[in-house]
């Protein structure tokens, strides 16, 4: 069966995560083989910072039309919040702030934001400041209830909620055409 919808799913996150990035690719691979999305006519579409082609555009305006653009936004953060490039906020909080500002007026997209519980040894190489500001930004979306937020400890975990959660918004937010 043909496909008729892409349904694009961008992956926001520091270099920490490169497991958990795989992770949402190879779920969503899987989802295209799935009954589900061929009776639905649906087909998912993954996009990572890495995948932006060079331009004569700074890299963070193609990344936020891709994220403008997108129908999924899945955001992961572990003990980096921060890049190498000297700026005071990291690029993908900063992505994760755009698509929050655009769904609370548009609804759109969908955003699925994750953490990946550090272990207690492991967080004494993570800086004072991130993990306060990672603490915050969890605490402030279970406050407000308004995104789906969810914690993991492990990758094969991870993989699983990320697969039903993927697999809930499609049920949920596509009819056969």
């Amino acid at each position: 069966m043909d496909m008729n919808r892409v349904v694009n799913v961008v992956i926001a996150s520091p270099g920490d995560v490169v497991i958990e990035r795989k992770i949402v690719h190879e779920a969503c691979l899987g989802l295209n083989e799935s009954e589900l999305l061929h009776h639905l006519g649906v087909s998912l579409h993954t996009g990572m910072w890495e995948d932006v082609f060079p331009s004569a555009e700074p890299p963070q305006v193609i990344i936020n039309r891709l994220i403008d653009e997108c129908d999924i936004l899945v955001c992961i953060f572990y003990k980096r919040f921060y890049t190498q490039s000297g700026r005071t906020e990291s690029e993908n909080l900063n992505n994760f702030l755009l698509a929050y500002d655009v769904w609370k007026s548009l609804k759109k997209p969908h955003v699925m934001l994750f953490f990946r519980e550090a272990q207690t040894s492991s967080t004494e190489d993570t800086p004072a400041p991130v993990l306060r500001e990672m603490c915050e930004l969890k605490e402030m979306m279970e406050k407000e209830k308004l995104l789906y937020t969810d914690v993991f400890s492990a990758p094969h975990e991870f993989c699983e909620k990320i697969y039903d959660q993927i697999e809930k918004w499609v049920r949920d937010n596509t009819t056969r055409q």
